[in-house]
């Protein structure tokens, strides 16, 4: 007969499996649409925290399928290797707390979109995919096209069309929407913490229900 405990962890499980996956499928996008920039000549390789947090995702799911598991089969083996799984992810949320810092983050960004400006530049090409996706113009605004003799493309201006191009200069765009992600980013490392905190609870729970039934069964 299963117990409220067990229900909860399968409950708590199944949920964890989902936003594991959908987090894994959003990192891959992420990864793939950075990818499919770079054979274009539009940015430089993917950010190793990227990876990290693809990882981090795929751990996620694992410790999910393990929790489930040890709940059916009533292993306290099983769920004593799920709970070392989000104890690993714990530790991994607070590394990546504890390296949380904007300005150097803000830098790595400038860094990035003057690399990427150089990339294309030597290779002929444009601000197309970031002017695109961020709405902005140039790296500090559309005269350092005219200031370089090029022709302002059409990703400067809106829906593509003729007349007035982004006043906004890429530097400044990808920086307040990076940063915004930053942010986000760590917050949810936070409430990652605690979600993994509460599946702890609940294996642990189980875990001693489990003790206490195998104690009363050898009496």
């Amino acid at each position: 007969m299963w117990s409220c405990s067990r229900c909860s962890v399968v409950i708590y499980n199944t949920f964890t499996l989902i936003i594991g996956c959908f987090v894994a499928l959003v990192c891959l996008y992420e990864m793939v649409y950075q990818l499919d920039e770079q054979v274009h000549m539009e940015t430089i390789p993917i950010e190793a925290y990227k990876i990290t947090q693809f990882i981090m995702a795929g751990i996620l799911v694992l410790a999910a399928i393990i929790g489930c598991a040890g709940a059916f089969s009533g292993s306290k083996k099983v769920l004593v290797v799920h709970v070392a799984l989000l104890v690993l992810l714990i530790v991994a949320h607070v590394g990546r707390m504890a390296l949380y810092n904007e300005y150097k983050r803000m830098d790595a960004i400038e860094k990035r979109v003057m690399d990427t400006w150089n990339i294309q530049l030597s290779h002929g090409y444009v601000f197309g995919t970031i002017q695109y996706r961020y709405q902005c113009c140039g790296v500090q605004d559309f005269m350092d096209y005219n200031k370089l003799n090029i022709t302002v493309p059409e990703s400067c201006y809106p829906n593509f069309n003729n007349g007035y191009p982004y006043p906004e200069g890429c530097m400044t765009a990808v920086k307040h929407g990076q940063l915004n992600v930053y942010r986000y980013d760590m917050l949810i490392h936070c409430g990652l913490i605690g979600y993994e905190i509460v599946g702890i609870i609940l294996a642990q729970t189980l875990s001693g229900k489990l003790t206490t039934s195998t104690r009363r069964y050898a009496y």
